[in-house]
């Protein structure tokens, strides 16, 4: 029997959540869906994933930020310091804001 991941503890989350009324089964339903899947993935299957064009757009708005510092940095817009400052900020509302919210 393999151990549950990450993804399966999540999706059983929302399900759970939901038989409680704490969430709408719709809302549920639509996350436990991608989760189960992702539960089913191994890390190549999910780098194929990100780099497959369905998530190109979501990827280009999150670089478009990076080029933009380099780009203040490198005219002096902006010191190396306050880069830094945006390029952690930035690291941090990457795992903090799903696809959806960036797009």
């Amino acid at each position: 029997m393999q151990a549950m991941n990450g993804f399966q503890l999540t999706a059983d989350s929302y399900r759970k959540a939901a038989e409680r009324g704490k969430i709408s089964k719709d809302y549920a339903d639509k996350e436990y869906k991608v989760l189960d899947f992702l539960a089913t993935c191994d890390d190549a299957d999910v780098c194929n994933m990100f780099d497959s064009p369905a998530f190109n757009k979501i990827a280009n708005s999150y670089l478009y930020l990076r080029i933009a510092v380099m780009e203040l940095t490198d005219k002096g817009t902006i010191d190396e310091e306050q880069a830094q400052a945006v390029r952690n900020r930035f690291s941090l509302l990457f795992d903090e804001k799903q696809a959806h919210e960036v797009m």
